[in-house]
């Protein structure tokens, strides 16, 4: 054929990889209620005002004559090498998302004689949870009746006067005046809601007020529930407090009482306050017997110090302050890049977050990471924003890995961040190679250090036939997870080279952010079927790896 080559000559066998690491255990998924089908959209173009529904997220429409599916049912996520967390299935229906799957990590290249220093294959985990509605409110207190009824109803105008305040209300009241003061940067009312008989306690909210603080927060709200007292005086109120919180945001998602997965980020705490001096302080901190999975939070568990670059944040423990500068500059860097492509998508971010952890933060933070491949991840703040997590000792030493890392990383974020379209296994070779991409810009696919594992696959007795890899299996070699990633990457490459950097960035949005189907989304963004541009660039890889 005259799109073929002559065979490659030998490779030099390459080391043989590591094991591929167990799947990482997860806790068992909540219930949740099937979702009654969604209901049919009216015919097209005489189309009446779509039945009211929860906040779609910012920037998607329903599109008019399309049906749309009605939720999936849970089923069991595969087992896939380097898992970390969770996202949503491409056909479940907005307003009642099933649990969701997780997604595989990412490996980093093999070793090759071009670089210098032969490394281990390691794993960047790309942490993809996304979903709905799109509200919220500033430093509240929201009572959650739900779980056990707390307060009285608030009596109608003209009736009865008000019940007199339950121990929970004033405690309650307390709270809010706290979280307010948070927002404002009253650290003195933040404070006045703890017990000053504690020295470690107020030590301990102190951390977390200068924490939330140097974060950018925008919303926290308590969201408190009566929790069963144990021979306490009357007076003295235990309750159990859902945290929401957000961080550079103009409008924050709302709360969602029945999931910790879906609306606003959020933490539990048990707490106990009692009177002191006549007003309700907190008097008790502790981890709450359910914790979530975004928990503990990096700013929840211990002094953290800051660096403050033009677009990041970086924050990490003491023992990291002195890798702060360097992280900032090379952070700074990625988050310009990964400006432009943001608007590209249209998800610009307000700022970027990124974590350095020493060995004990990347045990901890987030529920702890103990799979030795892993040495970053993106976390998703449920639908709103990312977090960035590196594992510090991994990536020092090499400034190019740690500045492909990063910029990989703010990929995930500007690419995913706050969408729940296409986020589905199906699309991991686009969700890892336009990460790539990104990571490796302005650079093309062929300076990566994944080259030679995707030369070795275009050549193989079984070649790619299609751009659209299946995901990689349970039992994933770490030389496959290279190749898989470097293909994801030159197929993104290759759509950018073929009709633009623009053209290509529209079908990562399409595809990706607004759920279309490869078909709909080539035709649109590329006027071509996408079987056209398959074929295309299958032989344009084989060409140019």
């Amino acid at each position: 054929m005259p799109d073929e080559l002559p065979a490659a000559p030998p490779v030099p066998p390459a080391p043989a990889p590591p094991p591929v690491p167990a799947q990482r255990p997860f806790p068992a998924p909540p219930s949740f209620q099937a979702a009654p089908p969604y209901p049919a959209a009216p015919p097209y173009p005489a189309a009446p005002p779509y039945p009211a529904v929860p906040p779609y997220p910012a920037g998607q429409t329903y599109l008019a004559g399309q049906t749309y599916p009605a939720a999936q049912p849970f089923s069991a996520p595969p087992g896939i090498p380097g898992q970390r967390a969770p996202m949503w299935p491409e056909v479940a229906a907005p307003t009642y998302p099933t649990y969701p799957p997780f997604h595989p990590g990412m490996p980093a290249p093999a070793p090759a004689a071009a670089r210098s220093n032969p490394r281990r294959a390691l794993f960047i985990v790309a942490a993809l949870l996304f979903a709905v509605a799109l509200v919220g409110t500033i430093g509240v207190v929201v009572i959650v009746a739900a779980r056990q009824a707390a307060v009285s109803a608030t009596p109608a105008a003209g009736k009865a006067a008000a019940t007199p305040a339950t121990p929970f209300d004033t405690a309650a009241a307390a709270l809010q005046k706290q979280a307010t003061a948070l927002i404002k940067g009253d650290q003195a009312g933040w404070l006045a809601a703890v017990d000053p008989t504690q020295p470690k306690l107020k030590a301990r909210y102190s951390s977390m007020y200068a924490s939330l603080r140097s974060l950018g927060v925008s919303q926290f709200e308590y969201h408190p529930y009566i929790r069963a007292a144990n021979g306490e005086a009357a007076t003295t109120v235990t309750m159990g407090a859902d945290i929401t919180y957000c961080f550079s945001m103009e409008t924050c998602p709302g709360y969602t009482e029945s999931s910790s997965w879906t609306g606003a980020p959020q933490i539990t705490q048990a707490l106990t306050l009692k009177p002191v001096g006549g007003t309700y302080v907190i008097t008790s901190l502790s981890k709450a017997a359910e914790p979530n999975h975004l928990q503990p939070t990096p700013w929840e568990s211990g002094d953290l110090v800051f660096a403050q670059g033009k677009r990041v944040t970086v924050a990490a423990p003491k023992s990291e302050a002195g890798h702060l500068s360097e992280v900032v500059a090379i952070a700074d860097k990625a988050a310009l890049v990964n400006d432009r492509f943001a608007v590209y998508v249209g998800n610009p971010q307000q700022r970027y977050r990124i974590y350095l952890a020493d060995s004990k933060a990347w045990r901890t933070w987030y529920g702890g990471e103990t799979n030795k491949w892993i040495v970053a991840y993106s976390m998703p703040l449920n639908e709103a924003e990312s977090d960035v997590v590196l594992q510090t000792s991994e990536l020092l030493g090499d400034r190019e890995l740690m500045a492909t890392t990063i910029q990989h990383e703010l990929g995930h974020v500007v690419t995913l961040g706050g969408s729940h379209g296409g986020n589905d296994d199906k699309n991991l070779w686009l969700i890892e190679g336009v990460a790539e991409y990104i990571g490796w810009s302005p650079r093309p696919a062929t300076a990566s250090w994944r080259r030679q594992s995707v030369r070795t696959a275009m050549h193989s007795a079984h070649p790619p036939k299609t751009i659209a890899a299946k995901p990689l299996a349970d039992n994933a070699s770490a030389q496959a997870g290279d190749a898989f990633y470097g293909l994801g990457h030159f197929a993104v490459d290759c759509m950018a080279q073929k009709f633009g950097q623009r053209k290509m960035f529209s079908f990562v949005k399409l595809t990706l952010r607004d759920g279309y189907g490869y078909e709909q989304a080539s035709q649109e963004a590329y006027g071509k079927p996408f079987a056209t541009v398959d074929k295309s660039c299958v032989s344009w890889i084989r060409q140019q790896a």
